[in-house]
């Protein structure tokens, strides 16, 4: 039965809007109102089509399966939308499955009865059809799916933690954003008189409580539900509303992981559509040695991250990265000329520029790593200053069966630079790309030692020996992905800024032609004052040069793709011109303080 508040809801909806009074009144008188919890199906692909719904409150999600076996979600659908109408012209199976994924209200149209009004009102087939034909000029809308994330639930593993205060932290980030509502049994019993723990047992309680939070959901741009620690009606009610579950515990110590079980399990049984993040709370100051790994072992999560709650710029971090408006930095592969990424850093640290996610490939993710450890730009310039010269690790050669060096002195700088750090348990989120030989793919590292990571990174082939690791051999990631802007925009959400240091002038030589080449003869000519040294290219830049050729029509694309791009003018530094270091970082940061000087472009301000 439907109240006289939701007929006139109904009436100012896009599908019964364009209709006459008569046939109004006649299918309204039609309509069976039905209730969705969140998590369930409303139908499946397939599913014999003899209905169309109109969305009171809530959402659903529309999903169709992908190429890859997995489903794809081509949009969402919220308060006033229509769907299922060509099953009541076609009585066709569904094309898609579509999910509630909060408590939804839907009026329901049979086709039954559709074909009782059209024999009254035949323009009732134009109405469906040009229904159809808007939403098939609208195609699927991914980007927005992907950020339309309005509800937040805070589930605590365990009572003793603070989650509480991490909630009211976060909800107080989040507000100065976007207009931001924390929702607790408390406020509901306060604000609405609603007492929450009968909620369950009593339809109408039910149904008010329903309405007033699609209402709050639409009135606000964010939502964040304090559930309780153990799964009580509220906190399965937040779990069902929520498009994202940050699932609160210690970063070490003593989180049960009874605590994280249960969630999981119950996760499980609702077959949640809600994305799963972890939320590892540390106690003081920032623990190193976290338990993240221990962590992800129990608990199915697509991400994490690490919170001081001491600390209001981590909750501000993590605000950023959830809403959509992070900042991610991506830094080039260039050799010695990679230390500009010095200086970019440290010009938006002075321009008040945080960066919530670092990604690099083979020198960009060296730069990377130690940013992402917390080091600043002096500590990064001082430990570079001294490592660099002294590792040289072009000139680190053995008997080449392999690769010209051994990569000894290289490992031994990565594991003084980077010691026992595992990415999973960085502080600033990081990702670095090598390239994989054996599935001739990227290999995007998130997870694991550090420094491994960064030495499969740089691994040049022909120059130093490849990293292998479950048997995969990996090389340099330049030669897939030298400034990967494309995977920085897939796992952080926001803008996307790229360094790129690259190859910057052509590589010539300026002979006109030379095809045999003794290597005895040009060692003479270079020993010899008395000799003119051909313009040749070494062993080193060549292979150096081969490492990068392939991915220069991709690294334009990338640079593209970018929402800024600084381009420090090193392309006079040679790749292994690890001397220079000091030199380099003061033109990466004049560079870059003037790129960000303010222009009004919407990707700085």
């Amino acid at each position: 039965m439907f109240s006289q508040d939701k007929l006139s809801q109904l009436s100012a909806t896009p599908f019964f809007a364009a209709l006459n009074a008569t046939t109004l009144n006649e299918l309204l008188t039609e309509l069976k109102l039905i209730h969705l919890p969140g998590g369930k199906i409303l139908f499946r692909a397939g599913d014999s089509g003899d209905s169309m719904y109109v969305v009171l409150s809530g959402r659903l999600r529309v999903s169709i399966d992908g190429n890859d076996g997995g489903t794809e979600t081509i949009r969402e659908l919220s308060r006033g939308d229509s769907v299922g109408e060509l099953a009541l012209l076609t009585g066709e199976a569904r094309s898609a499955t579509i999910r509630a994924i909060r408590d939804t209200e839907l009026a329901m149209l049979s086709r039954s009865a559709f074909e009782r009004a059209v024999q009254s009102d035949p323009t009732l087939i134009r109405q469906i059809a040009l229904q159809l034909a808007s939403r098939q000029r609208q195609g699927s809308d991914g980007i927005t799916v992907q950020s339309n994330l309005r509800t937040i639930a805070v589930l605590p593993a365990d009572e003793s933690l603070e989650a509480n205060e991490f909630a009211f932290l976060l909800a107080t980030e989040l507000s100065r954003r976007r207009p931001t509502l924390r929702l607790s049994p408390e406020s509901i019993r306060t604000e609405f008189g609603i007492d929450f723990s009968s909620v369950s047992e009593d339809r109408a309680v039910e149904a008010k409580l329903t309405a007033h939070l699609d209402a709050l959901e639409g009135s606000h741009r964010a939502v964040v539900y304090q559930a309780d620690a153990d799964l009580t009606p509220w906190t399965k009610r937040s779990i069902r509303q929520a498009d994202l579950i940050l699932v609160v515990g210690r970063a070490n110590g003593s989180t049960p992981e009874e605590g994280l079980r249960r969630i999981q399990e119950y996760f499980d049984f609702c077959a949640i559509t809600a994305r799963v993040e972890l939320v590892l709370l540390h106690s003081g100051s920032f623990a190193v040695d976290a338990a993240t790994r221990e962590r992800y072992a129990t608990l199915r999560a697509s991400a994490h991250h690490h919170v001081v709650t001491a600390e209001t710029a981590d909750v501000a971090r993590l605000a950023r990265l959830i809403s959509g408006d992070a900042i991610g930095l991506v830094l080039s592969g260039g050799g010695a000329r990679g230390f500009a990424h010095i200086g970019v850093i440290r010009a938006l640290s002075e321009r008040g520029i945080s960066i919530d996610m670092i990604g690099g490939t083979s020198m960009g993710a060296v730069i990377a790593a130690q940013h992402a450890l917390g080091w600043d730009w002096q500590t990064m310039a001082r430990v570079n200053r001294e490592e660099w010269p002294r590792c040289a690790p072009q000139k680190n050669y053995t008997l080449p069966l392999v690769a010209l060096n051994s990569a000894r002195r290289m490992d031994q700088m990565l594991i003084r630079m980077f010691g026992a750090a595992e990415i999973q348990n960085l502080r600033t989120k990081f990702f670095c790309v090598s390239t994989n030989l054996t599935t001739a793919a990227a290999k995007i590292h998130q997870q694991g030692a550090l420094w491994k990571a960064v030495r499969a990174s740089v691994s040049i082939p022909g120059i130093g020996p490849p990293a292998i690791e479950n048997g995969e051999i990996l090389v340099d990631g330049g030669l897939v992905d030298n400034l990967p802007v494309e995977t920085m925009k897939r796992l952080c959400q926001g803008r996307a800024y790229a360094v790129d240091v690259s190859e910057q002038v052509e590589f010539t030589s300026k002979l006109s032609e030379s095809y045999t080449v003794s290597g005895w003869k040009l060692l003479w000519q270079q020993l010899s004052p008395f000799s003119e040294k051909p313009d040749i290219p070494n062993i080193l830049n060549t292979l150096y040069r081969t490492t990068t050729v392939g991915g220069i029509r991709a690294l334009e694309s990338a640079k593209s793709q970018a929402d800024l791009c600084f381009e420090p003018p090193v392309s006079q530094f040679g790749v292994f011109e690890w001397q220079s270091v000091d030199k380099i970082i003061e033109i990466g940061f004049r560079y870059a303080q003037r790129k960000l000087e303010p222009s009004g472009n919407p990707a700085i301000e």
